[in-house]
């Protein structure tokens, strides 16, 4: 019986593992230096929306409301990250101020942001840039790490614990638009 159990499981985790790698983003946990550093840089202040879009276990969106006192939603598309960020949100008893939804990144609306934050793919990052571009009101800042977005100009480069860049983008009229 216990053989059984252990191949169903493992079954399970193939075909999950499976399904993860045709994603845009491998779901990489960002350290907690990396991510306090992420969220200084972007500015977020009490009260102001911050979406995490892809945000796995929803670490951003739990520092964001705990630490930082904004209005955090994550967005991921992995039942399991979902659930596990929920319950992770109703231990910290952060509900009035923290959410994470099952959707998809690139269909879900971000016009009431006050700050997007991104760790994902290249091809993801260039895949959002239009919709971040035409949702997003002037002031609002899209902050990513790792990845910049393709022919942005960065208001700021930070850096991560590990040396990688944390790039930050204001949007406005001459900001956050493409330059080239």
């Amino acid at each position: 019986m216990g053989w059984a159990i252990g191949l169903i499981l493992g079954g399970i985790t193939i075909l999950w593992i499976a399904w993860n790698l045709t994603l845009d983003a491998l779901w990489q946990p960002t350290d907690p230096i990396t991510m306090r550093r992420l969220l200084r840089l972007s500015e977020i202040r009490p009260g102001e929306t911050l979406i995490d879009l892809g945000c796995g276990d929803g670490r951003f969106v739990v520092a964001a409301a705990k630490d930082f006192g904004a209005q955090a939603t994550g967005v991921e598309i992995d039942p399991f990250r979902v659930a596990y960020a929920r319950i992770w949100i109703r231990l910290a008893r952060l509900t009035d101020r923290a959410r994470v939804v099952r959707a998809n990144m690139y269909t879900f609306d971000v016009s009431n942001a006050d700050v997007v934050v991104l760790f994902l793919s290249a091809t993801a990052n260039f895949r959002l840039q239009k919709r971040l571009r035409s949702q997003m009101r002037d002031g609002a800042r899209v902050v990513s790490y790792y990845h910049p977005m393709w022919g942005w100009r960065p208001d700021l480069i930070g850096e991560a614990r590990d040396g990688y860049p944390i790039y930050v983008y204001r949007m406005g009229a001459n900001l956050g638009k493409v330059t080239r």
